[in-house]
């Protein structure tokens, strides 16, 4: 080859490599390879517990996917004709009552559930059916979950592009792809948040895109996105009052804003009518309801702006402040009022808790993800995001008076934070916020930081002066060195590489060989040997369970929406046996189930003894009994051992200690029907640690400091399967 030809082709290479660069140094290419990476791994990081199968996931879901199988049922495969049968509720009275759930009652499906799951499940499976692709829908709903939670990384993109910058979208879309908080409840086979997160950043982004515009078209895709929130999501309340208190705070300074009153009118008036319509809410909630309050008050008061109140001149500008703020007052004294004598509806009680922390109600303090949240967990799941995202919440309420954006942005992170510091489980609701403000609040920082070197480098400041920017400007490297997204990465393979709760009888583990299919075993039990019209009695976290996947009626679920069912129920188990055989033939159940994962010891002897473990992870029915006893107005230390003083039981095991639950020595303790129940002696469990005569193997069993006692058995139950592998599920028959 010439000399000349080669350098031809060298000029080529080198010609095609910078067209190369800048195609793919373009900031739009880079954008979307960021974007697309971002999805793919939070996708595949969510559908990670396809490894032990598909199945659905906690205990919600399968209840959403009975309402699919319904809403198809009802409309006879045709899927538009199920919508329409879910709307029919208005016209129908009495309303229906499927008596699969809370037996004999029986629940109202779909005027106490929102149907926004079962819509989409039964869409999907209907579209992929009519295009030729024979899937169930029990996959569509394990898999429609990790797909559309995913989508979050887009919404998240676009509303943090839209508050500050294009880095901000896409680092916003990272965080919210790594975040563990919003991860844990939208992975494979979970629950609806899936659906309503990432509409609701959909949802800000078109209403600030539509404020900023004055565009009637994106005010209405924004009230649409959000309305879809309020079809799938019980916490729409927060998005829907969010934008009011914004609104209103924003109209409270400039009450001559006329594009944001059209603005919000529009998106306003499309959210309530989904609130409005819906059988799970309607009117009541829409227009005569305290968790309406706000949205009205704002609706009235933009009403009022552009029909007239408006003034240009200072003087009244004050004076449409007072008004406004009088308007404000009257309205909430007469909600309050109408609240109190009847007319308007009242907040639930887990709202309430929301709302004022310290009003928590046996409902709200006995279930699990409704426990106030420890700074522990709330760093575990955020990092130092969380410390970037109060900053910027800081940074952008010093400017919310003059910038709509950060109004915006300093009352989404404060909201946020205060509610999900209420219950746990809000710690999702905190995920979007920390993902979008934490961006901003980085960037604010580098932005600060580029200005400050512009400025020392013009200036050619020195001395103290100079020192003080170099400390800023290390302390800034430190915080930026230490916000790693790394952090957050790296939590991804360990905590999403979880097995379905069902598959694990709720034993939260990673490394997992099927060794805890306890609930698998008892389901596959009852469905093959218990009667299609026996009634199950459980306490209710395991109702959705059984009712779904085995067909079989139950007296309570994990709707708990029936507090005096709920209560009966807590009576039987912490009674003694005739006062439950009364309360359950009151019910007709026919069968009891309880869940306990007994753990054992190996004594040097060779026997082995049972007992309840006091661990987390570990968490069955003997656990819960102190709250069964809160909700019908117990007292516990009359019935578990220490826990009037919290010397709990514990056996002393080498080097270290096991501490356990037990029941007290008492009348009340020792017969109670729960207790005999878990503690039935079966051919997996025959001695218990507590066992009176343990004591004859040398005066006591060697390390242990408990009760000593002898349970009676059970007289009008009969134990009639005991789950493998562990024997961790017990049914028992009623005798009587």
């Amino acid at each position: 080859m010439s000399t000349s030809r080669a350098a031809e082709l060298l000029q080529k290479a080198a010609t095609y490599t910078i067209k190369a660069l800048e195609f793919f140094g373009d900031a739009r290419i880079v954008t979307a390879v960021i974007l697309l990476t971002a999805f793919t791994i939070t996708l595949l990081a969510r559908l990670t517990p396809m490894h032990w199968g598909v199945y659905l996931n906690e205990f919600d879901p399968y209840y959403e996917y009975y309402l699919s199988e319904q809403l198809l049922q009802h409309g006879n495969g045709n899927y538009f004709s199920g919508v329409a049968w879910w709307y029919h509720w208005w016209l129908e009275n009495p309303k229906p009552r499927d008596t699969l759930f809370w037996y004999p009652e029986g629940r109202d499906l779909r005027g106490s559930s929102q149907p926004g799951p079962a819509f989409f499940g039964a869409g999907i499976y209907s579209l992929l059916n009519a295009l030729g692709f024979q899937v169930s829908l029990y996959d569509v709903h394990a898999f429609f979950v990790p797909i559309a939670a995913s989508f979050a990384v887009f919404t998240a993109y676009l509303l943090g592009k839209e508050l500050k910058d294009n880095r901000t979208g896409v680092l916003s879309a990272v965080l919210i792809a790594l975040s563990w908080a919003y991860m844990y409840r939208t992975n494979l086979g979970a629950k609806h948040e899936a659906i309503a997160i990432p509409f609701m950043l959909l949802g800000f982004y078109l209403f600030l895109k539509a404020y900023k515009k004055n565009s009637l078209l994106l005010s209405v895709l924004a009230g649409l996105s959000l309305g879809i929130v309020v079809l799938s999501w019980g916490a729409y309340l927060y998005p829907w009052n969010l934008l009011a208190l914004v609104t209103l705070y924003w109209l409270f300074f400039h009450p001559g804003d006329t594009a944001l009153e059209k603005t919000y009118l529009v998106t306003n008036i499309i959210i309530t009518v989904f609130v409005a319509t819906t059988p799970r809410f309607g009117p009541t909630t829409a227009f005569l309801s305290l968790t309406g309050f706000l949205p009205l008050a704002t609706t009235l008061i933009a009403i009022l702006l552009l029909t007239g109140l408006r003034v240009p001149s200072q003087l009244h500008l004050r004076q449409n402040k007072k008004i406004m703020a009088l308007f404000i007052v009257a309205l909430l004294a007469l909600f309050i009022a109408g609240t109190y004598i009847g007319i308007f509806r009242g907040i639930a009680g887990r709202i309430l808790a929301v709302v004022i922390p310290l009003a928590r109600e046996a409902g709200v303090t006995t279930v699990a993800e409704h426990q106030v949240p420890t700074w522990n967990q709330v760093f575990d799941d955020f990092q130092t995001s969380i410390l970037f995202a109060l900053f910027a919440g800081y940074i952008y309420f010093t400017r919310s008076r003059e910038d709509f954006s950060s109004a915006f942005t300093s009352l989404f992170i404060f909201t946020a934070a205060y509610f999900s510091a209420s219950i746990v489980r809000l710690l999702l609701l905190l995920s979007p916020a920390v993902a979008v403000t934490a961006s901003l609040g980085l960037m604010e920082i580098l932005d600060r930081l580029a200005d400050a070197g512009t400025t020392l480098e013009r200036r050619r400041i020195r001395g103290v002066q100079t020192n003080y920017r170099l400390v800023i400007l290390l302390v800034a490297i430190i915080l930026v060195l230490v916000f790693s997204p790394s952090i957050l990465a790296s939590k991804i393979p360990l905590n999403s590489h979880q097995p379905p709760l069902i598959l694990t009888s709720s034993v939260p583990v990673v490394r997992y060989n099927y060794e805890y299919m306890d609930w698998m075993s008892a389901l596959n039990w009852i469905s093959e040997n218990v009667p299609r019209d026996a009634t199950i009695a459980t306490w209710w976290d395991y109702g959705y369970w059984i009712s779904v996947n085995t067909g079989r009626k139950t007296t309570c679920d994990n709707a708990t929406i029936d507090t005096k069912q709920i209560q009966k129920i807590a009576t039987a188990f912490m009674s003694d046996e005739a006062t439950a055989l009364q309360i359950f033939r009151e019910l007709n159940v026919t069968y009891v189930v309880i869940f306990e994962p007994l753990q054992s010891l190996q004594l040097s002897n060779g026997i082995q003894v049972w007992f309840t473990m006091m661990h987390p992870a570990l968490g069955g029915d003997m656990a819960k009994s102190p709250q069964m006893l809160k909700w019908i107005g117990r007292d516990p230390k009359d019935y578990i051992y220490g826990y009037n003083n919290g010397t709990f039981a514990y056996i002393q095991q080498g080097s270290y200690t096991i501490y356990m639950i037990l029941p007290a020595n008492t009348p009340q303790a020792l017969n109670a029907t729960l207790y005999k129940m878990i503690y039935a002696r079966n051919i997996k469990q025959q001695v218990f640690i507590f066992d009176s005569f343990l004591q004859m193997f040398g005066g006591g069993l060697q390390g242990y400091h408990g009760p000593t006692y002898n349970i009676p058995q059970l007289e009008h139950f009969e134990l009639v399967y005991v789950s493998e592998p562990n024997g961790w599920v017990k049914i028992f028959k009623v005798k009587g």
